[in-house]
C-alpha cells in the first residue's frame, strides 16, 4: 500500500486545490464578461511593448527584488539578534513566506513555513518568531505609508472611482492595516490592558460556546503580547535594526507596485508614472482587506474598477493579465521551486530528523474541532 500523505501535505494540497478553483472561476468570469479580453488584444499589447521592452525587463526585476528585500529584512533582523544567517538562506525564508502566503487564505501559512526553515537551520524558535513578528510590523507600516502617499500625490483619484464597493474595500484595507498596527503598538506599550481585554473576549466566546479550549487561547494571547513587548525593547536598544526593517519592507511593497507601473509604461509612452503608482497603490490597499489567497478575484476586480479612471478596457485587461502573471503566478512558482529545492537539501543534510518529523505526523490522531 502506498505511503499516506502527511497532515501538512494534505493541508497544502487542499490549499492548492482551493486556489486553483478560485483562479479558474476568476478567469472564466473575466473571459466571459469582458469581450475585450482575448488573445488578439493581448498580442497587440505585447506588440506595443516591443519598442520599450526594457520596461518589461524592469517589471521582472521588480518582482524578483520583492523576494530579495524581504529576505534582506529578515537577514538584518536575525543579525541584530546575534544570529549569523546566510543571505541565501534568508532569501529562502522569504520565498517560503511568499509561496505559502500565496496559497493560503489571509496569508496564514507564510510565517509558520518561514519559521520552520529558520529552526531547521539552527535558529532558535524564539528568535525565529521574533524576527517574523518584527518584520510584520514593518510590512503593515509600509502598506499604510504607501496608501497615504497615494492619497497625497493624487487626492482626486479616489473620488474619481465610480464603484462604491471599491471605495469600501480601499477604506477597509486602510482600517484593517491601521487596526493591526494599533494592536501591535498596544501590545508593545500596554500589554497588560491588551491581555485583560483579550481574556474578557475569550471568556465571552467561551460562554456562548464559540471557544471550547479557553486556556489554549489565553496562552496564545500571552505569547503574542510577550513577542511584541520584546519588539519594543529591540526598537529602543537597536533603532538601526528597526529603521532597516521598515526601509526593506517599504522597498518590497514599492517593488510590488512598480511591476504594474512598468508593464503599463512598456505598452504606453504617454502615461505619467505617478498616476500609475497611485492607481496600483489603491489596488494594493484594497485587496489586502479580503482574506483570499493572493487576493485572487479581489485584485482583478479592483484593478478593473480603479484603472478605468485612466485607461480603456482593452488596455486595462491586457495590462492586468501581464501584471498578474509577473507579480503573482510566476513569483509563486519561482518561490515554490526555491522552497522545494531547499527542503530537499535539508532532507539530504538531516534525513533522520526530517524522517522522524514525518513519521510523527503520521502517528498523530485527529482531534475534535476546537
Amino acid at each position: 500500500m502506498g505511503k499516506k500523505l502527511s497532515k501538512r501535505a494534505k493541508k497544502n494540497l487542499l490549499n492548492i486545490l482551493f486556489l486553483s478553483l478560485l483562479v479558474g472561476v476568476t478567469l472564466i468570469v473575466l473571459f466571459t464578461c469582458n469581450k475585450e479580453l482575448n488573445f488578439e488584444n493581448i498580442g497587440k499589447f505585447f506588440a506595443d511593448c516591443a519598442p520599450r521592452w526594457w520596461w518589461l525587463v524592469a517589471a521582472f526585476l521588480a518582482s524578483a527584488l520583492f523576494v530579495v528585500f524581504e529576505g534582506l529584512s529578515v537577514f538584518f533582523i536575525l543579525r541584530g539578534l546575534g544570529e549569523r544567517p546566510r543571505l541565501f538562506s534568508s532569501v529562502v525564508y522569504s520565498s517560503a513566506d511568499i509561496y505559502y502566503s500565496a496559497i493560503t487564505p489571509s496569508a496564514t501559512g507564510g510565517q509558520p513555513a518561514s519559521a520552520y526553515y529558520m529552526v531547521k537551520d539552527g535558529i532558535g524558535a524564539g528568535k525565529s518568531s521574533f524576527a517574523l513578528v518584527f518584520n510584520l510590523i514593518g510590512y503593515t507600516t509600509a502598506i499604510i505609508v504607501i496608501g497615504a502617499v497615494a492619497f497625497i500625490v493624487r487626492p482626486t483619484f479616489f473620488g474619481a472611482i465610480e464603484n462604491w464597493f471599491v471605495h469600501l474595500l480601499i477604506i477597509l484595507g486602510f482600517v484593517i492595516q491601521a487596526l493591526l498596527l494599533a494592536f501591535f503598538i498596544a501590545c508593545m506599550f500596554w500589554g497588560g490592558a491588551v491581555k485583560k481585554m483579550g481574556n474578557g473576549v475569550i471568556t465571552l466566546l467561551t460562554k456562548i460556546r464559540l471557544v471550547k479550549k479557553p486556556e489554549k487561547w489565553r496562552e496564545r494571547l500571552n505569547e503574542e503580547v510577550l513577542k511584541y513587548k520584546e519588539c519594543r525593547a529591540a526598537i529602543r536598544e537597536k533603532p538601526g535594526m528597526s529603521f532597516a526593517n521598515f526601509l526593506f519592507n517599504l522597498a518590497q511593497r514599492i517593488c510590488h507596485v512598480l511591476v504594474s507601473c512598468f508593464v503599463c509604461m512598456a505598452a504606453r509612452s504617454d502615461v505619467p508614472f505617478f498616476d500609475l503608482f497611485v492607481l496600483e497603490s489603491f489596488v494594493l490597499v484594497g485587496y489586502n482587506s479580503i482574506p483570499l489567497p493572493g487576493g485572487v478575484g479581489a485584485f482583478e476586480f479592483l484593478y478593473l474598477n480603479i484603472y478605468c479612471i485612466r485607461f480603456e478596457d482593452a488596455f486595462i485587461l491586457s495590462a492586468m493579465m501581464v501584471t498578474r502573471v509577473i507579480s503573482y503566478y510566476l513569483r509563486m512558482f519561482v518561490c515554490g521551486g526555491i522552497t522545494l529545492g531547499y527542503h530537499v537539501s535539508l532532507m539530504r543534510r538531516k534525513p533522520d530528523v526530517m524522517r522522524e518529523e514525518e513519521e510523527a505526523e503520521h502517528r498523530e490522531e485527529p482531534t475534535h474541532s476546537e
